[in-house]
């Protein structure tokens, strides 16, 4: 396990090092969600203020800072892009510089190396996110209250809970020869769904049931809660019980559905294809 360990940081060192080769690519993965998402969604949401207060908000969420409720959103957001782009899409650069199977040949486990790129994600886009807090709250005056520091525990089960999602999503990526678009809808889906941008409550009836299926509406769900005072889906105990569920059971599964992935395609010849 140690060892296993010990090769997730190196993959994870290896990625954060080529990531620091580019830097215009690290100042765009911190400015490309604000004006790709944020700054819009701002400059939509004040069209409807009434009395410079966004009363749809509070009425539907139970605060009117769209500031603070669309900068929390884009934390989870987040966390999501890592799953599906530096962990599942991860493995696409490397069947396109064909470095995946003389990669798998060594005697690091393949979950392993998915392992270190979900780490170096999580790192990179931990940074980013203090970043956009600061810049939400310095510049675009999201009232955000001390009370998101004692919310760091949803943070830490949400990241455990997508790297299972980012496994599940790299089992597809190794049976679908250009994921790009697999990749990039079912990321935005997922957000979606999940309610960065807006209250869940407000989706068709028919998808709502799917949003709680997310561990990522309970973790954007209580960050907005402890942080802007707002209304809570469930319970909040019970949102924490569901964190901790997701956490043991999406990366249970989804190890198990890549590793079984993976090893059909080791069985049938195919991990070549790429």
């Amino acid at each position: 396990m140690n060892t296993e360990l010990r090769a997730a940081w190196a993959v994870a060192r290896k990625e954060l090092q080529i990531a620091r080769r580019y830097p215009l690519q690290l100042v765009t993965e911190v400015l490309q969600p604000l004006y790709q998402f944020l700054l819009p969604s701002l400059l939509l949401g004040a069209t409807f203020y009434v009395g410079g207060r966004a009363i749809g908000l509070q009425a539907s969420a139970g605060t009117d800072d769209l500031a603070g409720y669309l900068f929390i959103g884009i934390i989870v957001a987040g966390l999501v892009a890592a799953a599906f782009w530096d962990m599942a899409f991860g493995l696409k650069r490397e069947m396109d510089s064909g470095t995946l199977e003389p990669m798998w040949l060594t005697p690091t486990r393949p979950d392993t190396t998915v392992l270190g790129r979900a780490i170096a994600g999580m790192i990179v886009n931990s940074v980013a996110s203090v970043i956009l807090i600061a810049a939400g709250t310095l510049i675009f005056g999201a009232a955000l209250r001390g009370a998101l520091l004692a919310a760091l525990p949803v943070l830490l089960l949400a990241s455990i809970s997508m790297i299972g999602v980012g496994y599940m999503v790299s089992a597809a990526v190794l049976m679908i020869r250009e994921p790009n678009f697999m990749v990039d809808a079912t990321n935005f889906i997922f957000s979606t769904l999940s309610g960065v941008a807006f209250p869940i409550l407000v989706l068709p009836f028919f998808l709502q049931p799917i949003s709680y299926l997310l561990p990522s509406t309970y973790a954007v769900d209580l960050l907005r809660h402890y942080a802007l005072d707002t209304r809570t889906l469930l319970a909040p105990a019970l949102e924490w019980g569901a964190l901790v569920a997701f956490a043991f059971v999406t990366v249970a599964l989804g190890r198990w559905l890549f590793l079984r992935t993976e090893h059909r395609m080791r069985v049938r010849g195919t991990t070549g294809q790429h």
